[in-house]
């Protein structure tokens, strides 16, 4: 009777840790991670190597390299790079500047920077794939301004598994 009672016990014990691991690869699933890159140009500026990364609880932006392919930015004393998601508004994902106060001028070329935290704040990301943007504000030694913008082609690397 005692061997009876402790192997019904150990069966018992054994069906509550399986149905541990079922929950926990539940979750899981859930949590899919998901990985897009990006990258556009026009006839002034290329964006190229960006990555977006979304594992369910973190999310992870780099801008990727920004190179200028036009001599129009030799003088540039100021420049802000916004990288967003044009919906009915403007909605950004990574925002940064530069401004030279030394008089001299700056290169733009290089890394566009990065974020981590919660970039989508709950926004569907499928609207990644069609209406990501980037936008280059700059200003000269003159005082000039200027803004480009290149939208950006988007394409999820990973897929959702179930």
């Amino acid at each position: 009777m005692k061997k009876i009672m402790a192997a019904t016990l150990s069966l018992l014990a054994c069906a509550v840790l399986l149905a541990g691991c079922n929950i926990s690869s539940e979750n899981n699933e859930e949590q899919s991670l998901k990985v897009y890159s990006f990258s556009g140009e026009n006839e002034y500026i290329s964006v190229s190597n960006g990555v977006i990364i979304l594992d369910g609880k973190d999310e992870i932006c780099y801008g990727g390299d920004l190179k200028v392919t036009s001599d129009d930015f030799g003088d540039i004393t100021t420049y802000s790079t916004t990288i967003y998601i044009n919906g009915s508004e403007k909605e950004p994902l990574l925002s940064n500047s530069v401004d030279d106060q030394t008089g001299g001028t700056i290169d733009l070329s290089g890394n566009i920077g990065k974020i981590y935290g919660d970039i989508l704040k709950d926004r569907d990301a499928d609207k990644l794939t069609d209406n990501l943007w980037f936008e280059l504000k700059t200003t000269n030694l003159r005082g000039e301004e200027n803004t480009y913008q290149v939208q950006l082609e988007t394409t999820e690397i990973t897929k959702e598994v179930k």
